[in-house]
């Protein structure tokens, strides 16, 4: 009687604790592939839409401006690098997400609000010359 009692305890607590390694596991494993993947938030000061693409002002340390040219390619493309996400009315000030995989550029996001009315839209002038600038393969940008 002691033996099956034993065998029962036993076979309980296999039935217990091996869901948990599995798990304990199985999240370690998704740990060491997502290790290498961060981002930066950045505020958007303004964003100019162009036929080819968006130019960004983005505040780089609090005080300086910087310029980042996105192509409208990586926002057409399934699975592109880029992103546009419309807010709607509120608060919060249009940002952009960069994404880094091992150290590399991966694919931006950019956190713009719905209405073109809003202060962080801007035109570009019809007679600005930056078609060029728009031909770049990642996104680099200084801090």
């Amino acid at each position: 009687m002691k033996a099956l009692r034993f065998v029962l305890v036993a076979f309980a607590a296999c039935m217990f604790v091996m869901p948990v390694l599995a798990q304990d596991t199985a999240q370690s494993e998704d740990t060491d592939k997502w290790s290498d993947l961060y981002y930066v938030n950045v505020p958007i000061e303004k964003i100019y839409p162009h036929s080819l693409g968006y130019m960004v002002l983005y505040r780089k340390n609090g005080v300086d401006l910087g310029r980042a040219y996105l192509p409208m390619e990586w926002f057409t493309e399934a699975g592109g690098k880029g992103e546009l996400i419309r807010m709607g009315p509120g608060k919060t000030w249009p940002y952009m997400s960069i994404f880094y995989e091992e150290g590399q550029f991966s694919h931006v996001r950019l956190f713009v609000r719905a209405e073109r009315s809003h202060t962080s839209w801007g035109m570009l002038s019809s007679g600005s010359q930056i078609d060029d600038k728009f031909a770049v393969e990642e996104l680099d940008l200084e801090f």
